[in-house]
């Protein structure tokens, strides 16, 4: 699990701190949220979320809603709820669901898992690049890496981590630029120095989907 980047989403700053030492304790890079506020703001490079559903700034299930709209990044729901109809709307919304109080052992059981089924393989395969989904580099058939901007590098993730799906042009301003003025011609800039940079002239990589956004390709088409 070494390398990972990991979020908790919790009020209770025991139960926090405890899974903040659980968790660094087996390799992975921890950050906190205790209200469940600007969360979005938190998602570059992120792997995994943790979170709480009873929050003060909001519900877990409302935060996650938000959060499908940019990103497909996997969940585990934390609540000292235990009745199904709660269990099944956090299993409706995120990856899993466990409930409080857990043994240590069974948490990081479950993260492994997930991780695992997410990102299987440190070093992934995607057109003539490769991919190093815990680092988030890339890499060129001669093995060099591709030198981004930090915009560049965030819009890349973005796209690769929402792979094949469409994402609007209000979306990906919403992500990359939430607190800037909004210029198409801004992410039209961006979207053309990422193409030069992974030599995609014929947009095989990046699909441009007319009048809505952009979308990454697995693979040509």
């Amino acid at each position: 699990m070494k390398g990972f980047n990991v979020l908790i989403i919790e009020d209770d700053t025991i139960i926090l701190h405890s899974i903040k030492r659980l968790l660094e304790s087996k390799g992975l890079n921890i950050f906190i949220n205790q209200t469940g506020e600007n969360v979005l703001q938190q998602l570059v490079d992120m792997h995994l979320i943790i979170m709480d559903i009873m929050l003060p700034y909001d519900n877990g299930l409302s935060i996650t809603q938000e959060i499908r709209k940019f990103s497909n990044i996997p969940i585990i729901f934390m609540s000292a709820r235990n009745d199904i109809d709660t269990k099944l709307q956090g299993l409706s919304n995120g990856e899993d669901y466990i409930t409080k109080p857990f043994h240590p052992l069974e948490l990081i059981a479950r993260v492994q898992n997930l991780l695992d089924k997410h990102y299987s393989g440190d070093v992934v395969t995607f057109h003539n690049f490769k991919i190093d989904a815990v680092n988030h580099i890339i890499y060129d058939a001669s093995d060099e890496i591709v030198k981004l901007t930090k915009t560049e590098h965030k819009l890349f993730f973005y796209l690769f981590n929402n792979l094949n799906t469409v994402l609007t042009k209000e979306q990906i301003f919403d992500y990359i630029w939430a607190d800037e003025d909004k210029f198409e011609n801004l992410l039209n800039t961006y979207i053309k120095r990422l193409r030069s940079k992974l030599q995609d002239r014929d947009a095989k990589i990046i699909k441009t989907v007319y009048g809505i956004g952009y979308r990454m390709a697995s693979h040509e088409e």
